[in-house]
């Protein structure tokens, strides 16, 4: 029975118009595009999720910021909360962002407002990166089943023609001109609906994700100036 049906599917496409054919051959790929990049997201964000846990717990242990980068250096900068770090810390550590004194830090505004500058471009740079083609899933789920509803129309006209050129109306004529409205019908669904739920589920990852690489940047922030400025010296001690 089922390879009956299977054959019959087959049947329908193969002697189906070339319109047709078109479409379902647009179909199958952007279906088979969407599955590729629902499972490479599926895989990224889940490397993602685990490197912001390992690093997130070596920060919570670590004392200052040289002990936190070389720690996350040792990790392999894994997750995008350990990539923001790293984009950051050389730019700390080196003396871009770099205060002198305790005293320079509350007084001035500048490095603090400069470091600020750089996390944020540091957010949306790993933002950037774990968005890569998730908006070629909405424009699937979008379009899919309009180019499906297409190749429906295609069908139902081919119906009429057979019946027109005929001049009968009787289940073999329509038949084949309705399978194919069918399929293309079909077709269209199978490729919008599962991009249309994975995008909605990634693009939640992803909003919870850019709220931790906020979070995080705060709290960065605040280390550096609670811990690592604790071992520089006051102004005063310079002057004297």
């Amino acid at each position: 029975m089922n390879s009956s049906i299977h054959f019959s599917i087959l049947h329908s496409i193969a002697s189906a118009g070339w319109i047709a054919q078109c479409v379902l051959a647009i179909l199958t790929f952007c279906s088979v595009a969407s599955w590729a990049i629902i499972l490479y997201k599926v895989i990224t964000l889940r490397k993602a999720d685990l490197g912001n846990r390992r690093f997130l717990a070596v920060f919570l242990k670590s004392n200052n910021l040289q002990e936190l980068k070389n720690k996350t250096i040792a990790l392999g900068n894994e997750g995008p909360i350990a990539a923001l770090f790293s984009n950051v810390s050389e730019k700390v550590v080196l003396g871009e962002t770099q205060v002198k004194t305790r005293d320079a830090l509350r007084n001035e505004t500048f490095p603090i407002a400069r470091l600020e500058r750089i996390l944020r471009s540091g957010i949306q740079d790993e933002m950037d990166y774990y968005e890569r083609y998730i908006h070629f899933l909405a424009t699937i789920g979008n379009t899919a089943p309009f180019i499906g509803l297409f190749g429906t129309v295609v069908g139902i006209v081919n119906s009429f023609r057979a019946i027109g050129l005929l001049e009968v109306a009787n289940i073999a004529v329509v038949a084949p001109g309705i399978s194919e409205a069918l399929i293309a019908t079909a077709a269209g669904l199978a490729a919008a609906i599962p991009a249309v739920v994975a995008y909605n589920l990634f693009a939640n990852q992803l909003n919870r994700l850019e709220v931790k690489l906020e979070i995080f940047s705060s709290e960065l922030i605040t280390f550096i100036e609670t811990s690592d400025l604790k071992s520089l010296p006051d102004s005063e001690g310079l002057q004297g």
